[in-house]
Formats: C-alpha cells, sequence, structure tokens
C-alpha cells in the first residue's frame, strides 16, 4: 500500500469513525429525519460550494442521462433512505454496535454484483465473507 492511499484510508477510518459519536449525541435532541435533513443539508452546502469553486460542475454536461439516473438513484438508496435507517438505529441501539452491522453492506454489494454485474466470486472473497457473517454472530451474542 503506497503512502497516500494508507493516508487517505487513515483519515477515512477517522472520518468515518467518529461521525456515528456526533450523530448519537445529535439525536438525543432530535428525530432520525430532522437529524439526517440537517446533516444532509449542510453538506450539500458544502459540495455545492466545494464544486463551484473547482469548476467541476461544467462535468455535468458531459454526462448522459443514464448515468445522472444511476448517481441519483444512488443517493436515494444510500444517501437517504439507508441513512434514515442507520439513523433510526443508532438513535435507539448502541452505537458500538449498530456501526459494525450496518458496516456489512458490502456483502450486500458482493451478492448484488455477482448477480446483476457477473463479477466473479474467488476463494479469498468467499473466506472474506465467511469471517464477515462470522464476525457478526459473535457481534449480535454480545
Amino acid at each position: 500500500m503506497n503512502l497516500k492511499v494508507f493516508f487517505l484510508w487513515l483519515l477515512t477510518i477517522c472520518f468515518w469513525g467518529s461521525a456515528p459519536l456526533l450523530e448519537k449525541l445529535a439525536l438525543k435532541g432530535m428525530s432520525p429525519l430532522f437529524a439526517l435533513t440537517l446533516r444532509t443539508g449542510f453538506a450539500a452546502i458544502i459540495l455545492v460550494v466545494a464544486t463551484s469553486l473547482t469548476g467541476e460542475y461544467r462535468e455535468i454536461s458531459q454526462l448522459d442521462s443514464k448515468t445522472i439516473i444511476a448517481a441519483c438513484l444512488s443517493g436515494i438508496l444510500a444517501g437517504v433512505l439507508g441513512m434514515f435507517t442507520y439513523f433510526s438505529l443508532l438513535k435507539i441501539g448502541q452505537a458500538s454496535k449498530i456501526v459494525p452491522l450496518t458496516a456489512t453492506y458490502p456483502l450486500v454489494t458482493a451478492l448484488l454484483a455477482y448477480l446483476f454485474l457477473g463479477e466473479k466470486v474467488s476463494l479469498m472473497r468467499l473466506c472474506g465473507i465467511i469471517l464477515t457473517v462470522s464476525g457478526l454472530i459473535v457481534l449480535l451474542r454480545s
């Protein structure tokens, strides 16, 4: 792993690892839907400013409708529906249990990629899936 990949990975896990604590604190004082609205609205403002400042908004003229629809549907599934159900879980459950349980979404991705994209499942990937499911069982019993 090169240094840039390692640094970005480290930042990612620190950002994603600390955010649920703030979300759990925020959810004590508001509903999951409003918390998601506030969080996503603020993030959207930052993204619009960043996209404007970098000029990347110009990419939209090069996109076809299939690409735009795929990105929008992804936003609905992960950014709205997935985050709403995650916030709802986080509000009623323990963050240290909820986060690892919801972080098993790559299992769904692997299954759907196999079924719809024709991606192969290697022996190593299958071992990883078995280990993940085993970890889930241990976590659920703790």
